[in-house]
């Protein structure tokens, strides 16, 4: 499983002055190469595959090419639409769902832009994208993993916050926790939000990364009701 690729954010850096070639083949090589060291045969997109909005020719262009070389290593691709993901939809070959998402054994996969379902809140854990974590804490700032306990009803008890494949995205920076959509930071608990770097070491807890730091805490439940966790 990955997510938010954003396939032809090169065009956007163009238009700031940044020129570098297409970045589809390399992407979907680097896909390949995580499914043969896993020995995936089923590749999740967990939102944002595309950067355009809507679906333009040259997003169509890229989103088939991707596709075309994926499937050298995958049987099955699945797409869980994100807030880029404007007029994808299924085809033969691809599976395309909405971005409120889709259970898969004891997690609920959603993209991050809108509330997943109510029935979410029955599996163990959500995964999601589309925030692009990242933290500044060793003098330089790295894309994180976050796991954390929600606060929120109708969502599910724990969040995985993926970081985003494309290492040319971006990416929000925790600290200041700007808003990024429905669950965080608002459904997230700062004090049960752990951070972990992307080789899996923890650096430590948002909460405290955020005091320590001197930054500021925002506000995570400007709305929806928080609810107690028994879990």
């Amino acid at each position: 499983m990955i997510s938010d690729l954003h396939l032809g954010f090169e065009l956007e850096l163009m238009f700031s002055g940044v020129y570098l070639p297409d970045q589809t083949e390399k992407l979907a090589r680097r896909v390949i190469s995580l499914g043969k060291l896993t020995g995936a045969r089923k590749l999740v997109v967990n939102g944002d595959l595309k950067h355009d909005i809507g679906l333009t020719s040259s997003s169509l262009d890229r989103v088939s090419r991707f596709f075309e070389v994926v499937r050298e290593q995958f049987d099955e691709v699945v797409v869980v639409k994100g807030n880029h993901d404007g007029g994808l939809v299924n085809t033969q070959e691809t599976k395309v769902v909405d971005g409120r998402g889709l259970p898969l054994d004891d997690s609920w996969l959603f993209h991050g832009h809108a509330m997943p379902p109510e029935e979410s809140s029955n599996f163990r854990i959500g995964i999601m994208g589309h925030v692009h974590p990242t933290i500044r804490v060793r003098g330089f700032s790295e894309p994180v993993w976050v796991l954390a306990e929600t606060s929120c009803e109708g969502v599910p008890p724990k969040v995985l916050i993926m970081p985003p494949f494309n290492e040319l995205t971006g990416y929000g920076m925790l600290n200041n926790l700007e808003v990024k959509g429905p669950i965080f930071p608002k459904c997230v608990d700062l004090d049960e939000a752990y951070v972990f770097d992307l080789s899996g070491e923890l650096i430590g807890v948002l909460g405290e990364l955020i005091e320590k730091h001197k930054f500021s805490r925002g506000s995570r439940r400007e709305k929806g009701k928080p609810v107690e966790r028994g879990r």
